[in-house]
């Protein structure tokens, strides 16, 4: 992993001598050369402070100064010693800016590629570190690479989606909180730099609700929707966070919001969770605590015609939400005191309980083993005064529940 900057001898002669000759570079610089070309960084560093005593505005020295720096850290990853590395990648990147900052014309591109090449070295093994589950190993290459460039925030950004990824794995959960902790206040300094970070946001709202402090996540989470409400990554953690606050109702209509831009683009390979989160939409709405039927309908239906062969448990909800709704209609009818209202009301329930039957008998004949689907055809034939159709679909249902497992 030693960083390996080649400098023949040939051409470094002919430097020194057209540098004496222009006198833009000490005789203390061009044996710090000497020395890195040695692979003597330590002398090459003492030697080049020891020209800033008679000279400190060299751009030359600040920039092998860095480069010595930069190779004295490598020499620490390699020795395992992060203290070392983390200083004297942080005395490289403030030599180099030295560099660009006295001569930024003749230096600029050199600087960047020896502060790029630092940071790659280090992001590069973390990335292998992060990828093999070496977690600590990871974050600290992470942080090497920060202190060789702390202009890029990156580092500090994926060691907190690291920690983030380490709090949902089984062997960190006793230190599930501390981890998302940690993730937090990494997040924070770097939204401190760059506050309107949409993914950063998106982040920091998910590890709120993972700590249980919903009402924060939610302010940031309406926030991002003002304004990116067509992200359907944002949609389903939002809906993530209702299904979390117990609001199935809210976690359907932003499932559905997804599916509705699914199916807008033109990427197919996006389309694969359309039809189980409308199911689930339609569950929701469907529950008696919600009681949306017309909604759970609309999406359930709409959820079977991704099918091209029909499944048990679609077509169940399907059966299940027209009987229910069924029902809530004619307890409506029944309590309606206009006449032309009740008749209205009546026709409209009898209207979704023969739907359930329709949908109830295609679903028995396919599924014959699933025992709700003989419940649900008896119970709506039962409110349709078919009681014999009733009563055996009952026993049927009664003989499925009793067969062994």
């Amino acid at each position: 992993m030693t960083k390996v900057r080649i400098i023949l001898l040939a051409g470094l002669l002919v430097l020194v001598g057209l540098s004496g000759l222009a006198g833009c570079r000490s005789a203390h610089t061009t044996s710090a050369i000497l020395y890195i070309d040695e692979q003597n960084y330590d002398k090459a560093v003492k030697v080049i402070h020891e020209g800033f005593e008679f000279r400190d505005d060299e751009p030359d020295a600040f920039y092998y100064l860095g480069e010595a720096y930069s190779h004295l850290a490598e020499e620490a990853v390699e020795d395992d010693d992060y203290d070392e590395a983390f200083k004297n990648y942080e005395l490289a990147y403030g030599a180099y800016m030295k560099a660009d900052t006295l001569d930024t014309e003749g230096f600029a591109d050199k600087v960047e590629k020896a502060l790029v090449y630092n940071y790659n070295n280090r992001v590069r093994q973390a990335k292998l570190d992060w990828d093999e589950d070496y977690f600590e190993q990871a974050e600290g290459h992470m942080r090497l690479a920060y202190a060789a460039l702390p202009d890029s925030m990156s580092p500090i950004k994926n060691i907190a989606r690291m920690k983030m990824q380490m709090s949902q794995m089984d062997e960190y959960i006793e230190i599930r909180e501390d981890l998302l902790n940690e993730a937090l206040v990494l997040l924070d300094q770097v939204l401190a730099k760059n506050p309107e970070a949409f993914e950063l946001q998106l982040n920091k709202a998910n590890v709120l609700a993972a700590l249980g402090r919903n009402e924060e996540a939610k302010e940031i989470f309406d926030t991002l929707l003002a304004e990116h409400g067509d992200d359907t990554g944002l949609l389903i953690d939002i809906a993530n966070l209702a299904i979390d606050d117990g609001d199935y109702a809210r976690a359907g209509d932003f499932y559905v919001m997804v599916v509705d831009l699914n199916e807008a683009d033109t990427d197919a390979t996006n389309d694969a969770d359309n039809k189980a989160m409308l199911v689930a939409a339609g569950t929701w709405y469907s529950g008696p605590n919600v009681g949306r039927y017309e909604d759970a309908i609309t999406v359930l239906d709409r959820a079977a015609d991704f099918e091209t062969i029909p499944t048990d448990n679609t077509m169940l909800m399907r059966q299940r939400t027209y009987y229910q709704y069924g029902k809530e209609i004619k307890k409506q009818a029944q309590a309606e005191t206009d006449p032309a209202r009740k008749t209205e009301l009546t026709d409209q329930s009898t209207e979704l309980f023969n739907r359930a039957v329709e949908i109830g008998v295609a679903m028995t004949n396919n599924f014959p083993t699933t025992a709700e689907g003989f419940l649900y055809l008896s119970l709506t034939q039962f409110e349709l005064g078919d009681f014999a159709a009733a009563e055996t679909n009952n026993k049927t249902f009664e003989e499925l529940q009793s067969a062994p497992q």
